[in-house]
């Protein structure tokens, strides 16, 4: 009997209640070789730098990208608490993220490899610490003390 396989792919932990917080100056390639990991998650793209240069995204994210326009809109005259070109803008992702959970990367992180060169889906692992109660052998980001 032949079996059967579904296109459908699984709902990747905490869909609903994590954002992906990338702050950038480039374009956004590199999230090619994210997208495994990424793709069915919602992106906030914080553009540093110049607003009026277009940064472009690959098909098939579901994203918000603000700019300093928006920064300036939404924050006003406290618009300087984000700094410029130090990716400081991240920040302002944090601020209009809605979810529980943020998991942040920089425009210029690449997928770890295993040393048998397979790749490493670094946010499954995060996810997983962090859903981990803590123990006295181990520790993770949320304090529960056992």
């Amino acid at each position: 009997m032949a079996q059967l396989y579904s296109s459908v792919k699984p709902t990747p932990m905490l869909k609903d209640e994590l954002d992906i917080v990338i702050p950038t100056i480039r374009n956004l390639d590199f999230l090619e070789m994210w997208r495994p990991f990424f793709e069915q998650y919602h992106l906030i793209i914080v553009q540093d730098g110049e607003p009026s240069k277009a940064i472009k995204i690959p098909e098939g994210f579901d994203y918000e990208l603000y700019n300093r326009d928006d920064i300036n809109r939404v924050l006003g005259p406290r618009a300087s608490c984000i700094s410029f070109k130090d990716s400081a803008c991240r920040c302002f992702g944090y601020m209009v993220s809605k979810k529980k959970y943020i998991y942040t990367i920089d425009d210029d992180c690449f997928v770890a490899k295993d040393p048998s060169g397979k790749e490493i889906n670094a946010l499954e692992q995060h996810i997983k610490n962090l859903l981990s109660p803590s123990t006295p052998h181990f520790f993770n980001t949320l304090y529960d003390p056992f």
